[in-house]
């Protein structure tokens, strides 16, 4: 039911409307469970983050890969400045979309800064957050 209303609403608002494959919950639970932490930063459910599996290419770019392994990554969804999924998913925008996210994870994964992060990460949370937070705030002076 809640699918039609959705599907409803995007027509309403004039966006492209697609229905979910009811299949979806079954693939993104399992997804999930041999993907539980963020590809980016490591966070998991167990430590309180929000986790998101993310299609590389938009639902609304290509249906037809909504279901596809190779289209998923789980990325986290913090809020502020531990938001995975929009900085690193949408390249900091909610219209775009990164379809290199999954290399960019992986070739993160292997640099020291978020192997020191990850550490700092599980022994002091509120020094991992401030950190983040200072990162990403310099990262943004930096731009301007």
């Amino acid at each position: 039911m809640q699918r039609h209303l959705q599907y409803m609403h995007d027509l309403i608002k004039g966006k492209v409307a697609n229905l979910r494959s009811p299949k979806w919950h079954a693939v993104e639970k399992a997804h999930l469970a041999k993907e539980p932490d963020c590809q980016w930063c490591g966070a998991t459910k167990e430590n309180g983050a929000k986790v998101q599996v993310h299609h590389i290419v938009p639902f609304h770019v290509h249906p037809g890969l909504e279901l596809e392994d190779f289209n998923l990554i789980t990325l986290c969804e913090e809020g502020g400045y531990l938001n995975c999924h929009l900085f690193h998913g949408h390249s900091g925008d909610w219209k775009d979309f990164n379809k290199d996210v999954r290399e960019q994870c992986d070739e993160h994964k292997k640099s020291p800064d978020r192997q020191i992060l990850e550490a700092v990460r599980k022994q002091d949370p509120l020094l991992y957050n401030f950190l983040v937070k200072a990162k990403m705030e310099r990262g943004l002076r930096t731009e301007d």
